[in-house]
């Protein structure tokens, strides 16, 4: 008697490439900030957490373009004050260079160029609050390495490198208008790095 047939081996899953991708990530963030002669602003600044999206259209396996989104909350204790809370925001356009075109694994670098902002906020010796806010335009350079839960889903570690070329620098309290400082010569945010474990959301048919 004949046995039958052994059933055929499947193939692997093929992973496509799909032309818009959608990426909320979760942010472990580390400010950068500059001294000068007062220097009140950067003394207890610290790590913080965020969140960041993104949505890119992927014009081939290997480039893809868009706009991104950081928002950002740092540990912010400086002596002698209260009420303390420091922040970062960047946005801008965003392009990424893929190293796969097909496979479970994403590496992959990026390039974002756009605005920033800084701002921190105390209230200080004489019980008053006052923000001081540097803003600029900025860049980011950064990488990831995504994996393919599903055929429409990656997952992996992000790694980002955020710096601003301050134009502002702006301090403004309740009691009093604003007035711009010099940002050679008083401590101010520059930017951040960030960590982030990032999701990505494929939509649309295989390239």
């Amino acid at each position: 008697m004949l046995r039958a047939a052994p059933a055929p081996e499947l193939a692997p899953p093929e992973y496509t490439r799909r032309p818009l991708e959608l990426g909320p990530e979760l942010l472990l963030a580390f400010p950068s900030c500059t001294d000068g002669a007062n220097h009140a602003r950067c003394d207890g600044l610290g790590a913080g957490a965020g969140f960041g999206v993104s949505a890119l259209w992927r014009v081939s396996a290997y480039l893809a373009f868009g706009g991104t989104l950081s928002a950002l909350r740092f540990r912010f204790d400086p002596p002698g004050s209260s009420d303390d809370s420091a922040s970062g925001l960047f946005y801008g356009l965003l392009g990424r260079l893929y190293f796969a075109d097909r496979g479970p694994v994403e590496p992959y670098l990026e390039l974002g160029l756009g605005a920033g902002a800084n701002r921190t906020s105390a209230r200080e010796a004489d019980a008053l609050s006052y923000s001081e806010t540097a803003t600029g335009s900025a860049v980011r350079v950064g990488g990831a390495v995504e994996f393919y839960l599903a055929r429409q889903l990656r997952l992996g570690p992000a790694f980002d490198w955020t710096r601003f070329h301050v134009g502002q620098l702006q301090r403004c309290g309740a009691a009093q208008a604003c007035q711009n400082l010099d940002p050679g010569s008083t401590g101010h945010g520059v930017g951040f790095s960030t960590f982030s474990l990032r999701l990505t959301i494929l939509v649309g048919p295989g390239l």
